[in-house]
This record gives structure tokens, sequence and C-alpha cells, in this order.
């Protein structure tokens, strides 16, 4: 008998009355995800039979209690349920703590088996902050819980969409915080995550591009001294650490620059500078990819969208996209021409 090979991969629903089951459900529709790994999912049997029924695909249950009965046959959907939600009384697109408890609920088992390295990663659909906050969680993401919670003090945000990877300085600021956020030694510390991060991913000598803050670089201080102050020298003493940093560049042009494969990843200066870059070059299959946690984990990069949630139209290419991308990383072969 042949030995197993392919990564075991806990995929959670995410809130059970948004889209999470749904495209959960469409994503393990596709033949090709069985080839590369075994999936299974944490969540509730009632949302996955609930979405495979509204999908109309012929997909058939199977219960696991732990992540080795994984089988990863396509056609099956492997699935721990956790039996924390009366599903009957679950309203398809409508907020509740009962949702929101049990969306962290999920979170939380599959980080536990990550940390007991029972699984190769985890992979996330959406939680919805607002139903978390009522079951009395403190209205954290995802990474945010994650990192707390396993006391994780340097971590960040990547996005990634085809060939373009940017990782955030700084995420949810108001745009005056995140200013203030760009300084010479947390610059430092973000470019050594990556550098780190990328070679455990498999890049030999990534090469970082960074992002400028201002219009121009700054224009040799006409329009702000960050580039002079902070990002410069920045840079400059992580290539004494040996990292293939470069820049300031202004943002007009360097994502261009790294979708031609100039740079393996951006770093970005603020939120919406990587958003905004990232979702106009792919919106529907980008994912996001956490940095410095004690394990691989991918999410989609879209919320719960309760508007829309049990209607069969949602889109599933971001979370197929964050499981193709937690088993390319977990092989640590890189990402160039993968995505």
């Amino acid at each position: 008998m042949a030995v197993e090979t392919r990564p075991v991969i806990a995929i959670t629903i995410g809130d059970p009355a948004g889209i999470g089951p749904e495209v959960v459900v469409k994503a393990l529709a596709e033949k090709d995800i069985y080839n590369s790994c075994r999936p299974f999912v944490i969540g509730e049997s009632g949302a996955i039979q609930a979405a495979i029924a509204l999908s109309g695909k012929n997909l058939a249950l199977h219960p696991i209690e732990k992540a080795a009965e994984t089988k990863g046959k396509f056609g099956t959907i492997d699935i721990l349920d956790m039996h924390n939600l009366d599903w009957g009384k679950v309203k398809m697109g409508e907020m509740s703590a009962d949702c929101g408890r049990a969306a962290m609920e999920f979170l939380q088992m599959a980080m536990q088996l990550a940390l007991n390295r029972e699984i190769t990663a985890m992979v996330n659909a959406p939680i919805n902050k607002e139903a978390t906050m009522l079951a009395g969680y403190t209205g954290l993401g995802h990474l945010e819980y994650l990192a707390q919670a396993t006391q994780t003090k340097t971590y960040a945000t990547m996005l990634a969409t085809g060939n373009l990877r940017c990782v955030h300085l700084t995420t949810h600021y108001s745009l005056k915080e995140a200013c203030d956020k760009v300084k010479k030694d947390f610059i430092l510390s973000r470019l050594k995550l990556t550098d780190d991060s990328f070679r455990q991913w498999g890049f030999g000598k990534p090469a970082i591009g960074v992002a400028a803050l201002n219009p121009h670089a700054g224009e040799n201080g006409m329009f702000g001294q960050e580039e002079i102050e902070e990002i410069t020298p920045a840079v400059q003493e992580a290539v004494k650490l040996g990292i293939d940093a470069r820049g300031p560049f202004p943002a007009d042009s360097i994502f261009n620059r790294a979708i031609k494969g100039e740079f393996d990843v951006v770093l970005v200066m603020y939120h919406d500078q990587g958003h905004i870059a990232v979702k106009v070059r792919g919106f529907e299959k980008s994912v996001s990819v956490a940095l410095g946690l004690p394990f691989l984990r991918t999410s989609v990069d879209h919320g719960t969208a309760f508007d829309i949630a049990g209607k069969g139209i949602a889109n599933a290419e971001s979370i197929s996209e964050a499981i193709k991308t937690a088993v390319w990383l977990s092989q640590g072969k890189g990402l160039a021409g993968k995505v």
C-alpha cells in the first residue's frame, strides 16, 4: 500500500449563517483539491448539508472524531462536527451570538489541532466580528485572535492574488494612525518577518520591494520626510542583515513591477495601499496568509456576505485558492509559477 503523503488541511466554516458553508462545499466539489491534499471540515453538519442541497452538488458527508480519520476521498466531505449549535434555530443571513460563538469554537478547535501537529495547515472561511462580539469575544479577527491565543508577538497579514503578494505594515488603523506607525524599527521587524516566512516557504532569498508612504516616494523630502527618516534607514539596515530589501519605491509603480516578477513580495505601509492593489489585480482569487504564527494558516479575503447567504450565488474562488495556497506553502517549494 502506498504511503499517504497528501497534507491534512482543516477548513473552518466560519459563521454558519454566512456564505462560509456554501463556499466550502463548492470548493470541496473540485476534484483537483483532493489530488493535492486531504481536506476536512470543522463545523456544523446541518450547515454543510444545507449548503450541499443549495449548491446541487452530489456530495456525501463522512463524520470524523479526529483529524487522523480524514480519508480525503473526492465526493465525500469529511466533517468534524462540534455539536455546538442548534442548526434548526439558525436563520441564514442574520447575525446572532450563537453563530458567532460557534464560529470561534470552530477556530479554537483548528488552532488546537495545529498546535498538536495533527494537521498540516488550517484554512478559514469568514467570521463576523459583530456576531463574535455578541458572543462575548472582543471583536478580534482570525489573525489577532490566533496571535493572542498563542502569545505570538510578531505577526502580519499578507494578501496574495496571482504573483502579487503584499505584506502589510499595519492593517486596521485609521490612515492618520497608520502613518504615525511608519517607523524604522517597526518596518525592520516586518522585513525580518517577511524574509523568515518566505525562506520557510521555499524562497532561497526573497526579493522584498518596499512601498513608499508619500507620493513619488517623498520626492527628496518635498512631500514628506518618512522615506528619508524612517523607511530608507530600515531598508538599509535590513540589507546589512542579508535581507534582499529594495526601495522605497513609489506606490504608483511598485505593484506593476512586482507583477512583472521584479519582487517576490511587496511590503506596504498601510491597509488600503495593499488591499486595493491586490483586489484590483484579482479580487475573486485573493487570499490572506498569516505570517508569524506557530502554524500555517490561510483564509478567504472576503466577509460573511449575509446579504447573499443562502441564495446559492456565493463565489468560492477565494477559499479554493486559500486551500491550494496552504498546500503549496506547506510543501516549502515557494509560490513561483503556482498562483
